[in-house]
């Protein structure tokens, strides 16, 4: 859950670019259906048939084993239905890319979007569509508050947010330095701080479950760690942990394009803002 955020599909979900993945995949795995991204009950009857024919309760739901069992890795070179599965997401860097061929062939074009995906959402950038790529494509769907990962490994210059970890991180206590490389120090203090709020999903990644606990609300004339990681998110400023009008009006000009009204207060919405990919 905290570092792959792995959501059910139901019979009805209005999940067009999901279930149109989804039935790809069941496609690979010989089900002849139409991949029309609805959702109905010839689906929902070759996911029936999917898990009984691999040990799954036979629910039609598709669960976090039926997915498991579903995803197969492809890269470039693959091709397939598989591929299209991956295709079917598009996988945009900016909004006017040019749409990407859903041919089943895993070109270099096809990798260097799922390299891009990666990217932005703080997974391994090995340009393959894999277990844990394919837990956040799925995961893309309205009404949820996604957060990217923070991975030990990760620099600054691979994960734009490792700085602002780092600083959230002493915010909260941690004895660590904010140098901009998330490395065994920095991924302990994550697991020390994992175990303070809760039992389970600890790890030295930084995700789901840690970004919501970790952010802290911030305004005009804030100071201290809170504020330097709301400044390393934000270009063109000194990250000097005062949040002054030049901050004011950063914050300001990123609500006018994403959040309006522009308040200046960085609660969170704001740092969801901040921190997750924007593709327009």
């Amino acid at each position: 859950m905290n570092v792959e955020p792995w959501s059910d599909v139901h019979e009805g979900d209005d999940l067009l670019v999901i279930v149109r993945g989804l039935q790809y995949l069941l496609r690979g795995h010989g089900h002849v259906i139409v991949a029309d991204g609805l959702f109905g009950p010839a689906t929902r009857a070759a996911v029936t048939a999917f898990q009984g024919a691999h040990g799954i309760p036979a629910s039609g739901v598709v669960d976090l084993p039926t997915w498991l069992a579903l995803v197969r890795t492809t890269r470039l070179g693959s091709s397939g239905e598989f591929v299209k599965a991956v295709q079917s997401f598009q996988l945009p860097r900016w909004v006017d890319d040019d749409p990407l061929a859903v041919d089943g062939n895993f070109g270099p074009l096809t990798e260097e979007r799922v390299r891009w995906f990666q990217k932005s959402w703080g997974l391994s950038q090995d340009g393959a569509a894999g277990r844990e790529t394919w837990s956040f494509l799925q995961a893309l769907r309205p009404g949820v508050d996604l957060w990217p990962l923070v991975k030990p490994g990760s620099t600054q210059a691979t994960n734009h947010r490792v700085l602002a970890i780092q600083h959230l991180l002493r915010h909260h206590g941690a004895s660590i330095v904010a140098d901009g490389s998330y490395g065994p120090a920095t991924g302990e203090a994550v697991r020390q701080w994992q175990l303070t709020q809760r039992a389970t999903y600890i790890s030295t990644t930084a995700g789901q479950l840690d970004w919501p606990g970790l952010i802290v609300a911030a305004h005009l004339g804030d100071h201290g760690e809170h504020v330097k990681a709301i400044q390393t998110l934000l270009s063109g400023l000194v990250v000097d942990g005062h949040f002054g009008p030049l901050t004011d009006a950063a914050v300001r000009g990123l609500q006018g394009v994403f959040l309006p009204p522009a308040d200046g207060i960085v609660g969170p919405d704001t740092w969801h803002a901040l921190v997750v990919p924007l593709f327009d």
